[in-house]
């Protein structure tokens, strides 16, 4: 879906949310994969579990970035999302361009995309969330139980808006933890709302819910460790971050098992400050495709958070815009 956008402050290109036929589940998404005319073959794309510290150049073969692409690998989830917001604007803010999935508002199709976990509170018998919605777990199978748990995580997921656009989108998408291959386990949450939405940065974030205790703690650590191996390698690279300008971005193309694809950044532009940080958006080389969506794109040697949004017809990637 072309998304032709004002070089000003986006960059012309497509957005890459995996978009289904009616009828289709995420059973099928393996066609998309096979039948991928983006990028045949997957050239660039490495399976999560059969990636080394040898498919990064020379000067990077590095344990601890290695260490901490695995953990960056570990946050990373798989998005589905089975409704199209009425709400979906007709056309990209500031311009005449078509909106991501405007001709299927109001419609239950699947498209996936993918995002990261990137905070998460855990709740326990007698605490009630800051608004006060809930004093019990509120995932669909406690909802429904007339025992619904009362220790529970609420976990929050950063992707691109145009993946999941509003509060009807959140309440029907659900996302899968730690799809690392075909034969990993199914962890999936279901979706309760969002929490910040920025249209014109093609970023927000939706919260979903568990009473598994052991997914919420597990979750906990991976973040702690994704926090003390970014700080090692900002100080190992922060110097080199302008010179190699090293990308890495770990997604689930076509909504399959987790990918990670290495590049580097080609175009920083600045599109504004807040006084203390700026607001970038970044263009890169690394491999991606549909499904990719909403991935962190984690530039080396910087506290970059940037989600991943769509391509050019160069082959050249774009971010959506964040603070940094």
């Amino acid at each position: 879906m072309a998304c032709q956008e004002d070089d000003s402050q986006h960059f012309k290109g497509t957005h890459e949310v995996q978009e289904c036929l009616e009828g289709e589940a995420e059973a099928d998404l393996h066609t998309h994969f096979a039948d991928c005319t983006k990028n045949p073959g997957h050239a660039g794309f490495i399976p999560v579990n059969k990636f080394t510290v040898g498919h990064f150049p020379s000067g990077y073969h590095d344990n601890d970035l290695y260490e901490l692409t695995k953990a960056v690998a570990d946050i990373t989830v798989s998005i589905a999302v089975k409704f199209t917001s009425p709400d979906r604007p007709e056309f990209v803010p500031g311009t005449q361009d078509p909106y991501p999935c405007y001709s299927s508002r109001g419609k239950k199709l699947l498209r996936t995309g993918t995002g990261r976990v990137f905070a998460l509170t855990k709740y326990t018998e007698g605490m009630d969330r800051a608004d006060g919605d809930y004093r019990t777990c509120p995932c669909p199978e406690c909802v429904k139980s007339a025992t619904p748990s009362k220790v529970w995580w609420e976990i929050f997921v950063q992707t691109a808006r145009h993946v999941v656009f509003d509060e009807s989108e959140a309440r029907q998408s659900s996302c899968r933890l730690w799809f690392d291959d075909d034969q990993s386990p199914v962890v999936k949450m279901c979706g309760l709302g969002m929490d910040v939405s920025v249209t014109e940065g093609d970023m927000c974030d939706v919260y979903y819910a568990t009473h598994d205790v052991q997914v919420g703690d597990r979750l906990q650590e991976m973040g702690k460790r994704y926090s003390q191996l970014g700080g090692k390698v900002i100080q190992k690279y922060r110097d080199g971050r302008d010179v190699d300008k090293l990308t890495i971005i770990v997604s689930h193309p076509h909504g399959c098992s987790k990918q990670v694809s290495v590049g580097h950044w080609v175009h920083r532009e600045v599109l504004g400050d807040d006084g203390n940080y700026k607001f970038t958006k970044y263009r890169y080389t690394n491999s991606t495709c549909p499904g990719s969506s909403g991935a962190l794109v984690y530039i080396v040697g910087c506290w970059s958070v940037h989600p991943h949004s769509g391509s050019k017809p160069d082959g050249i990637n774009y971010s959506g815009v964040m603070l940094e």
